[in-house]
């Protein structure tokens, strides 16, 4: 089970993940992703890991599909705080370099004005 909370900052929308992302979960958060990504005036969606619980490669495959349609609609996601079994995942699966990844809300605060309070 997961929770996916949003938060719009201008154009700008932080998903801030709770709780695990497995097999059986990665229809209903697909679902919930692409609800929150639809909205023509989001250019970037950033989504915080830092509370994530287990993430196995189904969830992973969600986050790279949706990153590859945001970037076709000439938009970004954006992994914030990736818990440190997200980032050895991110690693093993060779796909660290993939997505745009801060370590902090400050830092992201730097890149994308208006991001993070």
């Amino acid at each position: 089970m997961f929770d996916l909370q949003a938060e719009l900052y201008n154009k700008v929308i932080i998903l801030r993940l709770t709780g695990d992302i497995l097999l059986a979960d990665v229809v209903e958060f697909n679902r919930q992703m692409e609800n929150y990504i639809a909205a023509p005036d989001i250019t970037q969606a950033v989504v915080d890991l830092s509370r994530a619980g287990r993430l196995d490669n189904a969830g992973l495959g969600v986050l790279v599909s949706i990153s590859t349609r945001l970037q076709g609609r000439g938009r970004r996601l954006i992994l914030l705080c990736p818990a440190p079994h997200v980032a050895q995942l991110l690693k093993d699966a060779e796909v660290e370099g993939f997505f745009p990844t801060y370590e902090s809300e400050e830092e992201l605060k730097g890149y994308i004005p208006d991001a993070a309070e």
